[in-house]
Parts: structure tokens; sequence; C-alpha cells
């Protein structure tokens, strides 16, 4: 038996063996069996028990290596796991000043005394602008781009974008790209050298009633 193993597997096809022996060598087969499992290395003289014990002693070896294999793994997954948990560990520990931080700081317009994280609103942008890529094909470029330029809008301050000022979050913009598509169809606005360009108080009235539109929904 492997060190500190404290179980092994008797399998119940074994029954056959048992019965065709008497009581008393059957007794003697299985105080056996114990002795073995338990490194005490046993002997007999009787024939029968040697006999009946071979092909019991063969897979309780097929047995540990089966067992021994197993320890393997489960002693390296430990390993990784405690590497991993090292790793993180040592990541939630890490100051929060590094090279990337000072770099993202001197981006910073300081003129306006804004203090906005530059590379984090260009990842935002990104993110928005791949909110909507599933729905090019639907309503076309030229909708989505003038959606997104209005609704990426930064705010006075420049922290933040009009998307993620509305009252109701998360965005939702499947719903407002449909009440947009509706209103842009209701819409009339004037013609120019037969280019459709709607006038500021047009814009601002449709702005104005898709916000109040999609509020009152949720």
């Amino acid at each position: 038996m492997a060190k500190d193993k404290k179980s092994f597997v008797l399998y119940s096809d074994y029954q056959e063996a048992f019965e065709a022996l008497d009581d008393e060598t059957a007794g003697q087969l299985i105080k056996h069996l114990f002795k073995y499992v338990n490194d005490e290395h046993p002997e007999t003289d009787n024939q029968l028990v040697k006999l009946s014990f071979i092909p019991i002693k063969q897979q309780l070896k097929r047995d540990l290596v089966k067992y021994e294999d197993k320890k393997k793994q489960w002693s390296e997954a430990g390993k990784k796991s405690a590497a991993k948990r090292k790793e993180l560990k040592e990541q939630n520990q890490r100051p929060l000043t590094t090279v990337e931080n000072v770099a993202t700081e001197s981006t910073v317009n300081v003129n306006d005394n804004v203090n906005v994280n530059v590379n984090d609103i260009i990842k935002r942008k990104t993110q928005f602008k791949k909110l909507l890529e599933p729905y090019l094909s639907k309503y076309g470029k030229e909708m989505l781009n003038d959606f997104r330029d209005y609704w990426q809008e930064k705010s006075p301050a420049g922290k933040k974008m009009r998307f993620e000022m509305t009252k109701n979050q998360p965005f939702d913009p499947a719903r407002r790209l449909s009440t947009w598509n509706k209103k842009s169809k209701n819409d009339k606005p004037n013609k120019i050298n037969n280019k459709t360009i709607p006038t500021d108080e047009q814009y601002n009235e449709f702005f104005n009633d898709v916000n109040k539109k999609e509020d009152g929904k949720n």
C-alpha cells in the first residue's frame, strides 16, 4: 500500500472466488489480504490462499499505480492553484502609481483644470462603439454615426458622456436606436442641394423628445 493510504477497492466479482473456498480457507484469504494492504508482508503455506490471492494482488497493484498518478495530478493542480492565488495577491498589493498611470496623467488638460483620464475616455468610447456594431446592418452607418456622436458628447466637466448620464442605466442601445429611427422618419427637415439638413431647432427638439420617451419607459 502507498504511504498514508487508508483505503482500497475490493471488487464484487471476487465473490465467486471466495464462494469456491471453504469457510476456513476464505477466512485465511481475507486475513491475508488485509495484512498485505497494511504492508505486513504476509506468508502462507496454504496453496489455495496463494492461488486465490494472485489475481487480487495484481488488481491491487494496478489500482495503486492509478492512485499514484492521481496524487501527482492533485499535487500539480494544487501548486498551480497556489501560484495563481499568490499572483492575484501580488496584483492586489501592487501600488497604483505605475508607468501607465503616470503616462495617463500626463494627458490631462491642465489649462481647463479638468481631471480627466483621457485613455479611459477613449476606452469607453470604443466600448460604446462596439455596443452599436450589431445594429449596423439594420440602421446603416450614417445613422449609427449620428447616434454615436450625440450620445458620446461629454459633460461640461468632461468626466462623463451623455449615454453615461441617462436617468435609466444600463444604457439600452436597442430601445434607444428604435426610438431614434422612428423619430428620424417622422421629422421633416429642410433640404439644401437635395441633401437633408435638419435645423438646429429640429435637432434640439428631436434629442429632447428621445430622452423624454426613453426615460419614461423605465
